[in-house]
């Protein structure tokens, strides 16, 4: 940070109160959704420099960020159009990661030496904002230092009109959600191409907002990625290869498979181990300024297993030890089967799933080093985990869908929480079924190559 630029958390702060208040409000049940309500356009600079990216790009894991087209196939796999769709509701453009209410509320800009671009998904293409490097500047809006050597900084905001027309005030904890979601997505990607990085949520928010010329009003920045050289190389490895030292190189074929099982579950039992698996993978260390643990510089998030149809559990919660992995009985206070409301999509759905794995966070122990923005990092945190559990499910040949419709007091309940400790999002896991809905995807060695 330079000299002269104020003080973290840099804006005026309630220490928290503003946060419980909304929470209260908004935040701890899932209001009526209208999704009738009206969407925006895609977000678009007409009057920018618009770069074509390599079409189509490849399902791969690697990238170059001296040149915009050695960033098209990270680009496609963080936040593209990588299949069509066809359901009932008719055709739509398919990508690789989920969004509440299929609003997808986030946009993704970049810093590198070519200038600061924006993506554009539909068209799989740059528009260059400005031709200057951007990346001292936006560095310098950091509380943490970025990586050494910073090739290539990803900017990923929210559009407010995009999902609270629909959610209303919900709508800003499914974009903190979301935000974590397509930063989960970068990061696997990044990690798997070698490159060091980092997610940063800690800013100077007007100051990246201004860098970006965003009106906070309607846009504004929620998540830095700072991230080092990567390799550019193809890697063909099959996404259910069940070789541990295949999981980064089955990486897009694992996005590329990857989907809301939005037909639901077979009613079927699924082993323990690949459960473990799962949880497994979501529970390793998060790249960022936020160390994973507990405490007030902690993220402090735990995993929690509501096991219905698991070979070797009986149907109960468990919480996931995160020194040694083990599952523990908790002991229950309400039935596990009124986790989702009587009536509601949730309950069939968490009905026919094999178990609800429960992401669990403290709101209470961040806001007084973060103040009221700790509401948001820790949903951010939690959208992380909750993509890693999305794609460890597809490598286990197992479908996933996350909710966040759960009876928030009877989640907490059910995982015995202390005081503070709540349940920010649940993710669902089972057999899908029959075969998924008809699709085609985009990508080059998407499928079955």
């Amino acid at each position: 940070m330079t000299a002269s630029a104020p003080a973290y958390p840099y804006t005026p702060e309630t220490g928290g109160t503003a946060a419980r208040l909304y929470h209260a409000e908004y935040g701890s049940r899932m209001p009526y959704v209208d999704l009738t309500a009206p969407r925006p356009e895609a977000k678009s600079y007409p009057e920018a420099e618009a770069i074509a990216l390599p079409y189509p790009p490849r399902a791969s894991a690697g990238f170059r960020a001296e040149t915009p087209d050695g960033l098209g196939d990270l680009l496609a796999l963080t936040y593209g159009v990588t299949r069509i769709d066809w359901s009932g509701g008719g055709v739509r453009a398919g990508r690789p990661l989920p969004s509440g209410g299929a609003a997808y509320p986030g946009e993704l800009y970049l810093a590198a030496g070519f200038g600061l671009c924006h993506y554009l998904p539909s068209a799989h293409a740059l528009e260059r904002l400005e031709r200057a490097d951007a990346r001292r500047r936006i560095a310098e809006a950091l509380e943490a230092q970025p990586v050494e050597r910073t090739e290539l900084i990803l900017l990923l905001t929210s559009r407010h009109e995009a999902n609270l027309p629909a959610f209303g005030g919900f709508g800003h904890k499914m974009q903190a959600l979301d935000t974590g979601v397509m930063a989960g997505q970068a990061l696997s990607l990044i990690e798997a191409a070698g490159a060091e990085l980092r997610v940063h949520t800690r800013f100077d928010e007007a100051r990246l907002n201004e860098i970006l010329g965003l009106d906070p009003r309607a846009e504004s920045v929620r998540a830095v990625i700072t991230a080092g050289r990567g390799r550019d190389e193809p890697i063909a490895v099959p996404a259910f290869s069940t070789d541990p030292g295949a999981s980064h190189a089955g990486l897009p074929r694992r996005i590329m498979s990857r989907h809301t099982a939005a037909d639901g579950f077979e009613a079927v039992s699924v082993p323990l181990p690949r459960v473990q698996e799962i949880l497994d993978a979501a529970a390793g260390e998060i790249p960022s300024d936020i160390r994973a643990g507990h405490g007030t510089e902690f993220a402090s998030l735990d995993l929690y297993c509501v096991a219905n149809r698991v070979d070797g559990l009986e149907p109960a919660c468990y919480r996931r030890s995160p020194t040694t992995g083990a599952l523990g009985r908790v002991r229950e206070t309400v039935d596990p089967r009124t986790l989702f409301p009587c009536g509601g999509d949730g309950e069939l759905a968490g009905f026919q799933a094999a178990c609800a794995l429960l992401i669990v966070g403290d709101y209470e122990h961040g806001y007084r080093v973060h103040g009221d923005r700790w509401y948001r990092m820790l949903n951010l945190q939690a959208g992380i985990l909750a993509q890693r559990i999305g794609l460890a499910a597809t490598g286990a040949g197992l479908g996933s869908m996350l909710r966040c419709d759960y009876q928030v007091k009877v989640a907490d309940r059910l995982i015995h929480a202390s005081p503070g400790r709540t349940v920010l999002v649940a993710v669902l896991i089972g057999l899908e079924h029959g075969v998924g809905r008809p699709g085609h995807r985009l990508l080059l060695g998407g499928y079955g190559s």
